[in-house]
């Protein structure tokens, strides 16, 4: 799916799912359970860093001693402090090097449906937004935590409409409704967040880790003159001028990859691309993207359980 770019190492503590997806994509020449080893070869290039939450720091450590350019998943870390730390590094780093040398993955930024939300809204059609509700349902997530939902699932909303808006979050207020019984012992499931940007764009959005029916994500921009809507399937629907779209029908998406498939292979074309060439991209999240996520997410977090 993406041009100049060759998958030529794998590492992973689990060396079976690494033989599985060596076979897959045919082109792997070494692996290890060594995830330095593997930044520090010779013949790598640059590196993905995919690995669970927690590990993102360490490995973003190694990514800094390798000298090499990086795309890491979100979350930079799944606490402030630790986010704030790692974000100094990398800061110096960079400005050791002289060039920006990791990315954050927020592949939201890439998906044809949030761009076009975002190009409607410009088109100035529609009227200043003022407020928008969106929702972000899994139908399981595994290992979820209280403070995951957050800094997990909820950070998606927190960057991605930073983005879109070109705003900055002013506050964040978090709630905890009646608690789901399908949802794991000792999980906080599911979540609903107020916030405002600096504007005065207001978010209404609900977090769900096991809603138990389908992948749903949705999101409307209530504007002035109209609705713009982001549906379940992928759609974007409008309501203006008396004309209002239908939202897409049929079977659910089972989990967030099958819907944002698209969108990540957007956000590596345009890593590598950036890689290649040196030309920034503006739509790759930066480690200030990354860190103004996580301190945003402390926000809500600290609005529940004010002692954090």
């Amino acid at each position: 799916h993406v041009p100049n770019a060759t998958v030529v190492g794998l590492s992973d503590v689990d060396l079976n799912k690494v033989t599985e997806l060596s076979k897959e994509l045919e082109t792997v020449i070494f692996s290890t359970a060594n995830p330095e080893e593997l930044m520090k070869d010779p013949r790598v290039d640059a590196v993905i860093i995919a690995s669970p939450d927690p590990l993102h720091v360490p490995h973003l450590r190694l990514a800094i001693a390798s000298g090499k350019q990086i795309l890491c998943e979100k979350p930079i870390a799944t606490t402030l402090e630790d986010a704030r730390i790692i974000s100094e590094e990398i800061r110096t780093y960079e400005s050791q090097v002289g060039k920006k040398m990791i990315n954050f993955g927020f592949m939201r930024r890439f998906d044809p449906c949030y761009q076009e939300v975002r190009r409607l809204i410009a088109s100035g059609d529609f009227g200043a937004p003022t407020f928008f509700r969106t929702v972000t349902r899994n139908v399981s997530s595994t290992g979820a935590t209280s403070t995951g939902l957050f800094t997990n699932i909820a950070i998606h909303d927190f960057d991605i409409y930073r983005w879109l808006f070109n705003d900055e979050w002013e506050s964040i207020q978090s709630f905890y409704p009646r608690r789901s019984s399908l949802s794991p012992e000792g999980l906080a499931d599911p979540l609903i967040i107020i916030g405002k940007l600096k504007s005065g764009v207001t978010m209404v959005a609900d977090i769900v880790a096991f809603n138990n029916y389908g992948f749903d994500c949705r999101v409307e921009v209530i504007c002035e003159k109209g609705s713009i809507q982001i549906g379940t399937h992928g759609d974007v629907i409008t309501q203006l001028n008396g004309l209002g779209g239908a939202t897409k029908g049929g079977p659910m998406a089972t989990n967030w990859m099958v819907r944002f498939e698209p969108s990540y292979i957007e956000e590596l074309k345009a890593w590598i691309e950036e890689v290649k060439t040196g030309v920034l991209n503006p739509d790759l999240a930066t480690v200030e993207d990354a860190l103004i996520a996580n301190e945003v997410c402390a926000l809500g977090i600290s609005s529940i359980n004010p002692q954090n």
